[in-house]
């Protein structure tokens, strides 16, 4: 394997795969909060994704369809929040996912990372955080819509679930942004070797 990245980098590399991978399925799984539909069933919602959700059926009676699914286009998704948050965290898995396979490659090709590379890739990778975080917290401000009231209850409103509770791709989201702060730390002391004997 022709790679010229040290111990170190090898870690970074592996690293910015962890955290891409998982801020990715974070984000497609539609597990950030849960609920209850008529006392009965579990419901869950992301994004643009939700588990278990109401419809009503060819006869006026409401029905519960227990699978996973999409809203049927973006602008079917019920709050303006939600897009927004759908926007911002997709793009920030995206460049999660562009620094990663870089990373990768440089474990495998030699001279893929240089000072100025490497200080690149601890920029987008701040700018990814940065994009999932403001993503987040745009989140929170659609919980006004009439889906999260019936299955959190009236008490549900901006920032506030009422009876839902956060689940595990919130946790997940969270974690991955977390493991991307850690990288950005370790590009910003690669950067600072000097040029010419930069070994990340």
């Amino acid at each position: 394997m022709a790679s010229s990245l040290t111990c170190v980098g090898v870690f970074w590399a592996c690293l910015s795969l962890l955290s891409a991978l998982t801020s990715s399925i974070a984000f497609y799984c539609p597990f950030w909060i849960q609920g209850r539909l008529l006392d009965e069933y579990d419901t869950y919602f992301g994004s643009f994704r939700r588990c278990n959700f109401p419809r009503v059926n060819g006869q006026g009676v409401v029905e519960i369809i227990e699978e996973c699914g999409r809203y049927s286009t973006f602008w079917a998704i019920p709050t303006p929040w939600w897009q927004l948050a759908s926007v911002l965290v997709g793009l920030g898995c995206g460049l999660s996912l562009l620094v990663a396979t870089t990373a990768v490659a440089a474990c495998c090709i030699s001279y893929v990372l240089n000072t100025g590379s490497t200080r690149l890739a601890g920029s987008l990778q701040l700018t990814a955080a940065m994009l999932i975080c403001v993503g987040a917290a745009a989140y929170p401000v659609g919980w006004y819509t009439p889906e999260i009231k019936d299955a959190c209850g009236e008490k549900a409103a901006i920032y506030d679930l009422g009876d839902c509770q956060l689940s595990w791709s919130a946790y997940l989201m969270a974690a991955s942004v977390g493991v991307l702060l850690l990288c950005v730390g370790l590009s910003v002391k690669a950067s600072k070797v000097k040029p010419g004997s930069i070994r990340f």
